[in-house]
């Protein structure tokens, strides 16, 4: 591990930043920085913002398994057949040209495509 004085400006630049943006969150930074120095100040850092970082990597897990389970989902639907798909995507654009409205399309023929796998 490199002291202080072997740093760059850029590198400097870069911790006394995150030091700054973490002091607005941690305010015993300061003291750790005087007590301990910048070791200690951004090992406390990194602590601190460990259970952030496993909730976050929790919450992006979830939002891939949902994400692969609506891919396969939508996989088995009959929506991803061809023939079921044109039949009702025919469906909703005769009714958007009879009604000259898009939502009402949408809101009476979308649902029946989209949930025609659940349905069958």
């Amino acid at each position: 591990m490199k002291s202080w004085n072997e740093l760059t400006n850029l590198q400097r630049a870069v911790i006394g930043i995150s030091l700054v943006i973490s002091a607005a969150i941690l305010p015993e930074i300061a003291f750790l920085v005087n007590l301990g120095g910048m070791e200690v100040a951004f090992a406390l850092i990194f602590a601190s913002f460990t259970p952030f970082i496993a909730w976050a990597s929790s919450k992006l897990a979830s939002i891939k398994r949902a994400a692969v389970l609506a891919y396969f989902a939508y996989q088995q639907s009959a929506s991803a057949k061809p023939s079921v798909f044109a039949l009702q995507a025919s469906f909703c654009a005769i009714a958007f040209v009879i009604t000259g409205s898009g939502v009402l399309a949408i809101t009476f023929f979308m649902p029946s495509m989209v949930l025609n796998g659940v349905l069958a």
